[in-house]
């Protein structure tokens, strides 16, 4: 942390430009970068872990995440979820951890009969909620990668799903 301290706003814009820009909107990215680290400095003592240390709730996490530039639900939701499934951090609660509903998402829950093809991201989330209202979130990895692996847009592969006894568009074939 001490060396991304160190670095001025135009260093950390060098840095995301080459030798290849490392996001599409560099600059942006680069101003949102470098904004956080300061954040982290002044207000967690240059120790991103205390975002989510001491056990916090859900929501006061995702909250935090939301105070950073550039961070709205979706992304804060997400970097809470990865804390607590993948890094097994323990948090209060997990209510306020939602499912990112992005196409691949939405596609899911729409073919498993879950929601109206034209279901809103609010609709896909707040279903999410009913599911499993302990810990929504829950179910965004592995929707997401049934969504990005068997049930594309087109070229279906219901065979491979593993929820494909369950799915209304795998047994009728649509």
């Amino acid at each position: 942390m001490q060396a991304l301290n160190s670095l001025c706003r135009a260093e950390v814009n060098r840095l995301m430009s080459e030798p290849e820009p490392l996001h599409r909107f560099v600059d942006q990215m680069s101003d949102y970068f470098y904004s956080a680290v300061q954040r982290i400095k002044k207000d967690y003592a240059s120790d991103a872990a205390r975002i989510w240390k001491g056990k916090p709730s859900s929501a006061e996490v995702v909250y935090r995440f939301f105070e950073f530039g550039g961070v709205g639900p979706k992304i804060a939701s997400m970097a809470a979820n990865i804390l607590a499934r993948d890094f097994k951090i323990p948090f209060a609660d997990y209510f306020s951890i939602d499912i990112s509903a992005d196409v691949h998402v939405r596609k899911v829950f729409v073919r498993l009969g879950l929601c109206a093809p034209d279901a809103t991201v609010d609709q896909v989330i707040y279903k999410a909620k009913a599911l499993h209202p302990e810990f929504p979130g829950m179910m965004d990895l592995p929707c997401w990668e049934i969504g990005r692996n068997w049930c594309k847009a087109r070229d279906w592969e219901c065979n491979c799903c593993y929820m494909r006894d369950l799915c209304p568009t795998a047994i009728g074939g649509n």
